[in-house]
């Protein structure tokens, strides 16, 4: 045997959608890494991230663009990973987006295992969101102990009635159950749009920490809203433990006491509510 086939191995078994045969074209102590795996992964662990991207990708299939040898024990490759994303990732539920991605993977070779030892990968993950239709965000590291950065999402109601109520929920919950909540949350939101005294929403995660604004008409209808329907089932999942275990929060609803008039830069006056000209939050 060979690098050379030893590299034929390693690109049929992700073309074949074989985790356990990618694994298999590795070393036991070999390792692979790239942009999204937080570093070398090998074993198990390698055989569900693989599972992971095949799960997204069913069709995934890498288009090897050239792949030579640097010396006896040492490779490169260039190539275009090609897939739709008909199934859910980590970063969300499926975007139905095709993609054609660029990258290249550097090898180390043991000649008397004849297997790759280290497989590490390189593209551009800006480039793989673009062509997936999600947009990337860049924010400043965190400083603690005060300030942390996250992102956040605004649900467009497109009803401009004066709110009587505001309610904030707040939940902390581990990582991996981040798109139980979302797909949960999402439930909500769909349900709220055709409720008329829901005036939108702001939501925010940072951290393990998610928060949600909500504008309603009345103080009725904040509580009405947070006690049946999908918010209801929301709460019944995280009770049986559908968020972790790991979970703190609260829900509550909040009176507005003083709403000031809708403020312009330059001179006049103050414009009444009433010509808000656009949602709360």
């Amino acid at each position: 045997m060979s690098l050379n086939q030893a590299l034929d191995r390693y690109f049929a078994a992700w073309n074949a959608h074989d985790p356990s045969a990618v694994v298999a074209a590795l070393s036991p102590e070999g390792t692979y890494e790239d942009p999204t795996t937080g570093g070398p992964l090998g074993g198990d662990a390698l055989a569900e991230s693989v599972g992971t991207l095949m799960g997204g990708f069913p069709d995934v299939h890498f288009e090897i663009i050239s792949a030579n040898a640097l010396d006896q024990d040492r490779a490169a490759a260039q190539w275009v990973m090609r897939g739709t994303n008909t199934g859910p990732m980590p970063a969300g539920p499926a975007t139905d987006q095709a993609v054609a991605l660029p990258g290249a993977d550097f090898f180390d070779y043991d000649p008397e295992t004849d297997r790759l030892t280290k497989v590490v990968g390189y593209f551009d993950m800006a480039t793989m969101l673009s062509q997936l239709g999600l947009q990337a965000h860049i924010t400043p590291a965190d400083m603690d102990p005060v300030t942390k950065f996250g992102f956040g999402v605004r649900v467009d109601a497109n009803r401009t009635t004066i709110p009587g109520a505001l309610s904030v929920t707040w939940l902390d919950i581990d990582p991996e159950h981040q798109f139980t909540l979302i797909d949960a949350t999402t439930e909500i939101v769909m349900e709220q749009l055709g409720n008329e005294a829901y005036l939108g929403s702001y939501f925010a995660t940072i951290g393990r920490r998610n928060l949600t604004i909500s504008a309603w008409e009345t103080v009725e209808a904040a509580k009405e809203a947070l006690r049946g329907g999908a918010h209801g089932e929301a709460m019944r999942l995280l009770k049986r433990g559908g968020l972790g275990d790991n979970v703190r929060g609260i829900t509550s609803v909040w009176e507005p006491e003083v709403l000031n008039g809708i403020v312009h830069s330059g001179p006049g006056k103050p414009t009444s509510l009433d010509e808000l000209g656009g949602q709360w939050l």
